[in-house]
């Protein structure tokens, strides 16, 4: 873990991660072992000059050389030279192993901890949610402002959203009430799950997911029985005549993040998505960006950047915005005359975009058609994601913004997901709220001191998307606006 004082800035994982550190660390035992390995052959050779009967034989003819060679020798192979060293060396290499290997079950112990006491918390309030509803709708009729309670608490205290990571124990819950339970009950012999648009974004066929994922999906499918989060139809991608005003190609991480504000606008221009053409010395580098939630509505309507989207992708369910993005990239590569062509692409969102955005690069579908090289989130709870290895992968996320920790997981600490964490506290002028934890102009504020970070994670991650932001001399990269329907909301 590194860190950036001058910004607050908290870095993990990347080529300066834990997970390179430990991985370092195999590789000198590796190296120790073939030392031993290497001592032991120079022992034996030493040993067999040292019982070579001709150093017997010859040692009469000058005592002083004789007894200095079998001095020599004689230190050589015992316990402080050669014959002390293989031992040593090994020794070391398998107590080197061995701490490695228990830091990394010390992980594993810890988050499997973390999952019973979440849901264990979860099955709790599953079982006494009519209790809870009830005094929020008293607490509401006294004139408590539950919403702005809520907003400053989760500000103070946004750890409270890592319990959302027991939906299994939730499920439980529910199921266990005497009122919710003939709610659940819906869900069993419902037959197939609604089909929704193509399999653009969703796990593999056969693949297992977690029980994470697996208790998400189940509080779906009973929405859906009852009418809402339903997804349904399919996308209807239609290309903007000419980008909104103020689009602009990112030359920064800072200008990618600002332009979601100029993209997440969903009352004046909603349901849209940016595909950005770099052009390069060989093909082009391809940036797609993925706002927020726009809508907020539990019934699924013509604009796919809403609640049933939020909760699907959670659930690594297929969604009708997954596959509108993908059909996006795929008409803006055939216009420039590049589908098909192997250019490396960067799938970018804030909130509910960075869900989809590690979505679409943890499908197997897209990544077939598709090669995804980098994934960028801002505020995104995108931790159980199974970003393949080899994506690189930058999360920005808040220490006071509640949204990253939906999932009850913290990102993965490797060598290609590096995690930026910003502690707003450290901003005299900043945000309170949990609100403004989570805005894209204050992720900006984030991007920008990631730009001038020295913090050697991100470094290297910003010279490895260079091509995405810097297009070859004498090219301009072009912006296209797609804008994204879903047909048949709530089929």
């Amino acid at each position: 873990m590194t860190g950036d004082d001058r910004a607050g800035l908290r870095v993990i994982g990347g080529t300066a991660g834990t997970t390179m550190y430990l991985a370092d660390l195999d590789l000198a035992a590796l190296h120790l072992l073939a030392a031993a390995r290497t001592a032991v052959e120079v022992l034996a050779g030493v040993t067999f000059v040292a019982l070579d009967p001709r150093l017997a034989l010859e040692a009469p003819l000058s005592p002083v050389t004789g007894l200095t060679a079998a001095a020599s020798l004689a230190r050589a192979v015992g316990p402080l030279g050669l014959s002390g060293d293989p031992p040593m060396l090994t020794g070391l290499a398998l107590a080197t192993l061995a701490a490695t290997a228990a830091y990394r079950r010390a992980e594993e112990d810890a988050a499997r901890t973390m999952s019973l006491i979440q849901n264990g918390v979860m099955a709790g309030v599953g079982s006494q949610a009519p209790r809870v509803a009830v005094g929020v709708l008293v607490l509401g009729a006294f004139g408590v402002d539950i919403r702005g309670v809520l907003d400053r608490a989760v500000y103070r205290f946004p750890a409270l959203a890592d319990l959302a990571g027991g939906s299994k124990g939730l499920v439980v819950g529910l199921e266990s009430g005497a009122l919710t339970g003939p709610f659940m009950a819906v869900a069993e012999g419902l037959g197939p799950r609604p089909a929704g648009a193509a399999a653009a974004q969703g796990p593999a066929r056969g693949e297992e997911v977690g029980a994470y994922e697996d208790g998400v999906r189940t509080l779906t499918e009973v929405a859906h029985a009852w009418g809402v989060l339903a997804e349904g139809g399919g996308a209807k991608v239609t290309r903007e005549a000419s980008p909104r005003a103020g689009a602009k190609a990112a030359r920064t991480l800072e200008d990618l993040a600002r332009q979601q504000a100029n993209l997440s606008d969903g009352e004046d221009y909603p349901g849209h998505v940016r595909v950005t053409q770099v052009p390069q010395a060989h093909g082009s580098a391809w940036i797609v960006e993925i706002s927020g939630t726009q809508g907020w509505d539990v019934r699924s309507g013509a604009n796919p950047f809403d609640v049933t989207t939020d909760v699907r992708s959670m659930a690594r369910q297929s969604t009708v915005l997954a596959d509108g993005v993908a059909q996006a990239l795929d008409e803006a590569q055939l216009e420039a005359g590049r589908s098909g062509a192997d250019d490396p692409v960067m799938v970018t969102g804030h909130s509910l975009g960075g869900i989809v955005a590690t979505g679409l690069a943890a499908s197997p579908e897209f990544m077939a058609r598709h090669r995804v090289t980098h994934v960028v989130t801002m505020g995104s709870p995108v931790a159980r994601m199974p970003v393949p290895r080899g994506v690189e992968v930058l999360s920005l996320e808040h220490e006071q913004d509640a949204v990253p920790r939906l999932d009850g997981a913290v990102n993965p600490d490797r060598k290609d997901w590096v995690t930026v964490t910003r502690d707003l506290e450290r901003d005299p002028s900043g945000v309170r709220t949990a609100g403004g934890a989570h805005s894209v102009d204050e992720y900006a504020e984030t991007a920008a001191a990631v730009d001038s970070s020295s913090a050697p994670s991100v470094v290297t991650w910003r010279e490895g998307s260079r091509p995405f932001f810097e297009p070859v001399r004498g090219h301009q990269p072009v912006v296209r606006d797609y804008r994204i329907e879903r047909s048949g909301p709530g089929g």
